[in-house]
């Protein structure tokens, strides 16, 4: 075979892997619904689920809200968590999104002990927190903003409102298992995490697109320091951090290396 022909070959070949790789990151990946067991320092006393992020919108459509629920459903949870970003961009978006039928979906998710959501910086933007606000409580939630919830003795859920300082988790009771939702992980840095065995947090999406030193350039700000998985970012005498990838979309219509995840603590 010629020089010029194996050059051919190799760029055609090269060509049809590059298309290969984008239809994975657009298509399959994106719909790769996984479930996520951290082993954490101090475990709940319940069998609790988290989700965030999903961004619903056009990349990704409210129909898979009810593969989200189903997925919630099957571990049969005792406690429900909800992380922030439920929407992508409210003012484009809104005229597509059917609300009675969203709030219908949320209502499914059992969780005898409770549901309870914070808002993420997207469901604060163009005026979006009313509607948040009024679809997860239709949908069964209870929304925190700076506040703390005791679903049961053993158990205390603190909800920050997106650009909290925090101070509210210092109220948090000793003796339980005291959770935190914060979107934002990045926050750990200064928040009081000794009052926390636990902080939830998403927002950073793992990159979306893991590739060295690209990953880096697009992680969001608030999310580049802790971008996912398990960390102790005030040592060992303070609470864990665990940074979901959250399960929608945005920026880019694409998922490689990052696959969409529900958390579960048990």
């Amino acid at each position: 075979m010629k020089q010029g022909e194996c050059a051919a070959l190799a760029g055609a070949a090269a060509c049809a892997a590059a298309l290969g790789l984008a239809h994975y990151a657009a298509k399959i990946e994106p719909e790769r619904l996984v479930l996520t067991r951290p082993r954490l320092a101090k475990r709940p006393p319940v069998k609790t689920v988290f989700f965030t992020d999903l961004h619903l919108g056009p990349m990704y459509p409210p129909a898979h809200l009810e593969q989200v629920v189903n997925a919630i459903n099957a571990e049969q949870p005792e406690l429900v968590l909800f992380g922030g970003d439920f929407f992508a961009h409210f003012l484009q978006d809104v005229h597509a999104l059917p609300f009675s039928w969203i709030a219908a979906q949320l209502r499914r998710i059992r969780a005898p002990l409770g549901k309870f959501a914070v808002l993420g910086n997207h469901d604060v933007r163009q005026g979006a927190r009313p509607f948040f606000e009024l679809l997860f409580t239709e949908g069964g939630f209870t929304v925190l903003w700076d506040q703390i919830a005791r679903p049961c003795p053993e158990i205390a859920v603190c909800g920050l409102a997106p650009y909290s300082g925090g101070e509210v988790m210092r109220q948090l009771p000793a003796g339980c298992w005291r959770v935190t939702l914060c979107h934002m992980p990045d926050k750990c840095r200064y928040l009081p995490l000794k009052a926390s065995d636990l902080v939830l947090a998403g927002h950073s999406h793992a990159g979306q697109v893991r590739l060295p030193v690209i990953t880096r350039m697009i992680l969001p700000p608030g999310g580049k320091l802790y971008p996912y998985g398990l960390y102790r970012p005030q040592g060992r005498g303070a609470g864990q951090l665990f940074v979901s990838r959250g399960i929608g979309m945005s920026g880019v219509p694409f998922r490689f290396l990052a696959p969409p995840e529900l958390v579960v603590l048990e």
